[in-house]
């Protein structure tokens, strides 16, 4: 049985209707042999005037007469159905075993209260009850919601995973800020780069790094940044004005301190992988199974289920479980040795009796009379080791060439270093999350990149590294179930770079274009090379040079005019300063956008 919350209309209908001499909330339950569903009233119903309601997928649903039901001629209700048993088109049935409820007017009834009118006294006490029936029930769904792994969440979900002994896991890195400062206004802008290694002064000196590029900008003293702890734990909680040494000092910047302690911050373990750790703890409480496997490896810190395969042949390798486990980078080699440790104890303590384990696990092999290799059962009957196999390739870095276009051409220098380093940790996002035999999915990842603010189109390539010349656009897929994906060299460059030209030509007349007015000849071999230099300089691929010869040749000589003069003035950003040069010559990566914003005559001409 489920419970559903009400609408606060269902219960102004039925207080309503039973106030002024109505039937309400007469109960069925919608199984093939309660049928049929007929009516108590003894007397005629007014015709129109039932309503049903009940549970439609676990929802609360109002019937729809007659498209989902009719009044039959003994009073009872019929539900639209085809001549083979089924809901006819357009139908809706409440769910099986589910109880709905039918009101009704009676033919005749007497009434000491009639006035259903908005504003009526009536009205009023029905719609005043029903708000209270409105919270309530929503209140009971909450309860119900709350019994239950699938639906409970937050705290409700909290308890339900204490019965089985699963506790949320909480933010382990301490977080703050620190201010970076000079004693005079800075001379130019100073950029703190994401990732600025960063320690207490006093011993044991604890580490910290930025987290997001920022700008000390020219004319300011100081700029905040905010910082995480490099290791987890309680350790990286300092006092206020511990944080005082740059590792590696940065130009311009004289001072930095945290003018807050630090805290842990982060993001606590989502309902969802809590969820799944719970359902892991059902089916490991019986162990001897690969659900309890696939929990008890769970338990680890960090290790998700998509880092764990479990794989079984019973005909060609019976009593043989084969198990891939990715296991979580720890920063350091006791913390790996200690895991590594953990997760063989695991395996030993939940394995089947009788069944043997080949791992991946990089552990020596406990001492025992099964030393054969994979698939050999020693004499004596059970099997009390677990076979490493390690030294397979268990990951497949994948390289990604990320090219943003943005919105806005011009970007500032911190703009576009925020851009980047959104888009590197979307691309380093994107490859962690996917498990053992995982495939990335090209389409998904340009959705999350064109989802990032400020990105007007996207240009991606993801390939195997160890097979440069595969296709770029489109999925990449494990060559081997047994391997998971890792990024491997990860690219990324902002586009959209503004190149703004002004370009000066001149011509000498030939031909018929000596007849006439030289002026008038002049505007019109001006305007046709306007038209060719602009759409020759959208054709430029990455590689050309843009200069004054490039430039040329997009004018070819005509009947009546020949080029004979040409110059540029290039207006562009290059690291962040506005640049004004003549004829310069600019390589080409292939980012830039050029735009030809005016071609004039040299001399005689107009614009």
């Amino acid at each position: 049985m489920t419970y559903a919350a009400e609408p606060y209309a269902q219960f102004v209908d039925d207080l309503l209707s039973a106030l002024t001499g109505g039937s309400i909330r007469e109960q069925f339950r919608f199984l093939p042999e309660e049928a049929p569903y007929k009516l108590a009233e003894p007397g005629a119903v007014a015709p129109g005037s039932v309503r049903v309601w009940g549970q439609v997928d676990a929802r609360y649903f109002r019937f729809r007469s007659p498209t989902d039901f009719a009044l039959g001629a003994a009073k009872d209700i019929v539900w639209a159905a085809t001549p083979e048993g089924a809901p006819a088109k357009d139908a809706v049935w409440p769910d099986a075993g589910s109880v709905f409820f039918a009101s009704y007017e009676a033919v005749g009834a007497t009434r000491l209260l009639t006035d259903r009118n908005p504003g009526s006294v009536t009205r009023l006490l029905a719609e005043s009850f029903a708000r209270e029936y409105a919270v309530l029930s929503r209140q009971l769904e909450a309860v119900y919601q709350a019994g239950f792994v699938d639906t409970a969440g937050g705290r409700d979900l909290d308890q339900l995973a204490a019965l089985v002994g699963v506790v949320r896991r909480r933010r382990l890195s301490a977080a703050g800020s620190v201010v970076f400062g000079r004693s005079t206004p800075a001379p130019a802008d100073i950029t703190i780069n994401a990732g600025t290694r960063l320690s207490t002064l006093q011993p044991p000196a604890m580490g910290f790094e930025t987290t997001v590029d920022r700008t000390l900008q020219r004319g300011n003293l100081t700029v905040d940044v905010p910082v995480q702890a490099l290791e987890p734990g309680a350790a990286g909680v300092v006092a206020a004005g511990a944080i005082a040494v740059v590792n590696r000092p940065i130009l311009g910047i004289e001072t930095v301190a945290n003018p807050q302690p630090t805290r842990f911050a982060g993001s606590d373990e989502s309902d969802e992988l809590l969820r799944a750790r719970i359902k892991r703890a059902h089916e490991s409480a019986g162990q001897a199974t690969t659900g309890a496997l696939l929990g008890a490896l769970t338990t680890l810190p960090g290790l998700r289920e998509k880092d764990v395969r479990i794989g079984e042949d019973y005909l060609a390798h019976p009593g043989v479980v084969k198990l891939t486990v990715a296991l979580p980078d720890t920063g350091s080699e006791a913390e790996r040795l200690a895991m590594i440790d953990q997760a063989v104890a695991l395996i030993e303590q939940t394995r089947p009796v009788g069944v043997r384990i080949e791992h991946n696990i990089d552990a020596p092999l406990p001492a025992g009379s099964a030393t054969a290799g994979p698939g050999t059962v020693a004499e004596g009957g059970d099997i009390p080791v677990t076979l490493g196999v390690a030294g397979q390739a268990l990951f497949m870095p994948v390289d990604i060439n990320v090219e943003l276009t943005p919105v806005v051409l011009a970007l500032a220098p911190e703009a576009r270093a925020d851009l980047e380093r959104l888009a590197r940790d979307a691309v380093l996002a994107f490859v962690a999350e996917a498990g053992i035999g995982e495939a990335l999915v090209y389409n998904r990842l340009v959705a999350q990149l064109m989802a990032l603010p400020g990105v007007l189109d996207v240009g991606l390539e993801m390939f195997p590294q160890a097979d440069p010349g595969a296709a770029r656009r489109r999925n990449v897929l494990p060559d081997n179930p047994q391997v998971r994906p890792t990024a491997g060299v990860v690219t990324v460059s902002i586009g959209g770079s503004l190149v703004m030209l002004d370009l000066t030509v001149d011509f000498v007349l030939q031909g018929a274009g000596t007849i006439g007015d030289p002026a008038t000849a002049r505007e019109v071999a001006r305007s046709e090379a306007a038209t060719r230099l602009k759409d020759g300089v959208a054709a430029l691929a990455a590689g050309a040079t843009l200069n004054v010869a490039l430039l040329k040749a997009m004018v070819p000589d005509t009947d009546t005019y020949r080029l004979s003069d040409l110059h540029y003035h290039a207006e562009y950003v290059d690291a962040g300063v506005r640049l004004h040069q003549q004829d310069v010559q600019l390589p080409l990566s292939g980012l830039e956008r050029l735009w030809i914003r005016r071609v004039a005559l040299t001399t005689g001409g107009a614009t």
